[in-house]
């Protein structure tokens, strides 16, 4: 025979499995709590261009006829700047998917996935400390974003022949 402490412990296991079937099977009709305040124009320019440029500019090699000088993160502060801009790239793909910035299923998502998972790459180059890393990943990031300036930004007036 079960003591009364099993008897309990049976009676709130029960309890707690029917609350979490009928959470499961309760489908939510209510729209996300998010109301998106910035169009994709105003994302890009306030957004996701510093954010870019931050990741960009944190590395490179500048060689002039005075020598060579290596740019990179020197500082735990520095490498944060680096890491917290890349996070805004990569939550920022997923914001170009939310309401009405979404120009719906096919390319827009595909390219805005690519931003989100460059982003990813970039956080985690930042979180590394990997200079070479996060060099790298600028042309990830720069690819991600050019492909969708050129579906969905350039006009024909933009278009330069070579």
């Amino acid at each position: 025979m079960a003591t009364k402490f099993e008897m309990g412990m049976i009676k709130v296991f029960f309890l707690m499995g029917v609350v979490l079937i009928v959470a499961c099977e309760t489908p939510s009709t209510a729209p996300p709590p998010f109301v998106p305040v910035g169009d994709v124009q105003q994302l890009m320019e306030m957004v996701i261009d510093p954010a870019a440029d931050i990741v960009w500019e944190s590395v490179g090699t500048i060689v002039t006829l005075d020598g060579t000088e290596e740019i990179f993160p020197r500082s735990d502060e520095e490498w944060s700047t680096v890491r917290n801009s890349a996070m805004v790239l990569a939550e920022s793909g997923n914001l170009l998917m939310v309401g009405d910035r979404s120009k719906g299923e096919g390319p827009w998502m595909i390219m805005s996935q690519a931003l989100v998972e460059a982003g990813m790459v970039a956080l985690e180059a930042a979180e590394s400390k990997d200079p070479e890393a996060v060099f790298a990943v600028g042309e990830q990031i720069y690819n991600a974003c050019e492909t969708c300036h050129v579906l969905y930004w350039y006009t024909e007036e933009d278009a330069v022949i070579r």
